[in-house]
């Protein structure tokens, strides 16, 4: 796997978020308000995973493309993604602070990348993320992560009919 992204920049310390917090809102207790876990989001590295990592060595302007993804997935776009995954991503970020299980989808811009190779998801699992191609078959890494070799991921639909 070939790492992509890696934040280097200083973790903020809980301390620093809530005084922050009590300064800029006018509030005495600013982490019982739903969202201040949000503050705490940080991307966990990110690797180019399977077909990805050899489309990688054959076109250069392919990895500009996913520092993109990446910026879209930051701001809150995760592409093409069901409603279902969408609420889960906000959740996890703005509840929870993390990035860990969720997933945006992308095609390519560029018109010399995206005639060749499609669309790629990126995915975070526990404390990592992949990118991968969207045709790609992530069993074998589902069942390592899940620690279960029959665990099977399937798109996730809206529950609302």
């Amino acid at each position: 796997m070939k790492l992509i992204y890696h934040d280097d920049s200083r973790k903020r310390t809980y301390e620093e978020v809530y005084k922050d917090c009590q300064r800029g809102y006018g509030i005495k207790e600013p982490d019982k308000v739903h969202g201040f876990a949000g503050f705490f989001y940080r991307l966990s590295d990110i690797y180019a995973y399977g077909r990805l990592e050899k489309w990688l060595e054959n076109n250069d302007k392919m990895e500009e493309e996913l520092l993109k993804f990446i910026k879209r997935f930051y701001r809150g776009d995760y592409g093409f993604v069901t409603s279902l995954e969408h609420d889960n991503n906000v959740e996890n970020r703005w509840l929870c602070g993390t990035c860990s299980w969720t997933i945006g989808r992308y095609s390519f811009d560029d018109v010399n990348v995206s005639n060749s190779y499609g669309g790629v998801v990126l995915e975070f699992l526990g404390d990592y993320g992949l990118f991968y191609s969207i045709e790609e078959d992530m069993s074998e890494v589902y069942a390592v992560e899940h620690k279960n070799p029959n665990f099977r991921h399937a798109i996730g639909y809206n529950r609302f009919v």
